[in-house]
């Protein structure tokens, strides 16, 4: 019996759907890297390839935007909340994983609600308590309503790792004498590089691509950041589309590099979360 997998018209016919699926994927990058490069005037038009290349745009949008201004704020806010995030949720997910106690269960349970809680949701009450706090328009607030919505999901995703790792190998450390910080800090996160690298890319995307909490607990220009900052210059009767399309790619440029950087972690801390119990 032929086994299909191996069939050439099988192959084929995946190849061609990977084909078609890439081509989907990168027809909006194409389309805005288009649009980035052309002039005001060819803004509107049909062709495919601008009749007149403006790499100038990019430094336009530079300067009229106020990017370095916006970079640095995203770059204070993003960094922060993953600082944050990964190291609550290894604490957190440790606890969880090997040193249970009375109502851990539910009060891990308790945490995964977060998962179901959109922050349009509770909008109203985040607003309220970020100004009690003294923290509206501040990146230090920001940054905690990052780090609420980041924690959920870090701690499944570490708290699986974590309780797949082999409890012999614990116990001979403690053997050892090794005390519990020296366990997590020496053992368990140095064979978790994959899964925190996991926790670090997906709240940096978080972090990074948010407009709609920022929006609202953002009210100076001077603390935008990237996503807030570019949507102020969309118009309603007029927008420089190139230079709006120039300041997107060069926002997306930090998120490429991080992947690129931490690809082969992230991979294998997809793949191993899905077979961790």
């Amino acid at each position: 019996m032929i086994d299909r997998y191996t069939h050439p018209a099988w192959r084929v016919g995946v190849s061609a759907f990977l084909l078609a699926s890439a081509m989907v994927a990168m027809a909006p990058i194409l389309w805005i890297v288009g649009l980035a490069l052309r002039t005001g005037a060819d803004v509107y038009s049909r062709a495919v390839i601008p009749g007149t290349f403006r790499p100038e745009n990019f430094s336009d949008a530079w300067g009229q935007f106020g990017l370095a201004r916006l970079f640095l704020n995203s770059i204070v806010v993003t960094g922060l909340s993953v600082a944050v995030v990964v190291t609550l949720s290894v604490l957190a997910a440790y606890g969880f994983a090997r040193l249970r106690f009375r109502g851990s269960e539910v009060l891990f349970l308790l945490i995964l609600l977060g998962l179901m809680i959109p922050p349009a949701a509770v909008i109203i009450p985040l607003f309220v308590e970020i100004r009690t706090m003294g923290l509206y328009d501040t990146h230090v607030g920001l940054s905690l309503v990052y780090v609420a919505f980041g924690l959920p999901l870090s701690i499944l995703i570490l708290r699986s790792f974590f309780a797949g790792i082999p409890r012999e190998l614990l116990e001979a450390a403690r053997i050892d004498g090794a005390s519990e910080r020296w366990i997590l800090l020496g053992v368990v996160v140095p064979l978790a590089k994959a899964p925190i690298a996991t926790v670090a890319i997906l709240t940096f995307l978080f972090c990074w691509n948010d407009y709609f909490l920022a929006l609202v607990l953002l009210r100076d220009a001077g603390t935008y950041t990237l996503p807030v900052g570019i949507a102020q210059f969309i118009g309603q009767y007029s927008t420089p589309h190139e230079l709006v399309a120039a300041a997107v790619l060069m926002a997306a440029v930090p998120v490429f590099i991080l992947y690129l950087v931490l690809h082969r972690q992230f991979e294998r801390g997809v793949a191993e979360g899905a077979v961790k119990q």
